[in-house]
């Protein structure tokens, strides 16, 4: 699980939903063996998924959907969008699951908050603001 800093209480985790097909690509990008850095923070999150088989449009963060999310450091609402690695560009909004801010907005809710680590390993909250539908204009 996300690691916490000296002195923090234990973070519950939310409860987050991935669908069946963010699930089985998601799990091929860490692969099977034990990952470390955010790639072993996103396993973590994989294998504590709720996984749903239904078909259905989530109303959750998943790959190639923009989100809205605050960071509890300031700055004010960003929106990105989750894209494969190699689809990734800061300037355009679109990052990475491998990155920070995208393993830890992956499964959440609208509504939603993790505390989730920087690359410095200090301890932020995370919160998924709105989630666009797939067909939202952009």
């Amino acid at each position: 699980m996300p690691s916490r800093t000296p002195g923090d209480a234990p973070a519950r985790l939310p409860a987050i939903q991935l669908s069946a097909t963010d699930h089985a690509l998601l799990s091929t990008l860490v692969g099977e063996s034990e990952a470390h850095g955010v790639a072993g923070l996103l396993q973590q999150e994989l294998d504590r998924a709720r996984v749903d088989h239904s078909g259905r449009s989530l109303h959750t963060v998943g790959l190639n959907r923009w989100v809205h999310y605050v960071d509890d450091r300031g700055g004010g609402p960003r929106r990105v969008k989750i894209v494969p690695p190699s689809e990734a560009d800061i300037d355009r909004g679109l990052i990475s699951p491998l990155s920070h801010v995208g393993a830890g907005l992956l499964g959440l809710g609208a509504g939603q908050s993790i505390r989730w680590p920087d690359p410095s390993g200090r301890m932020r909250k995370l919160t998924a603001v709105l989630i666009e539908d797939d067909d939202a204009m952009v």
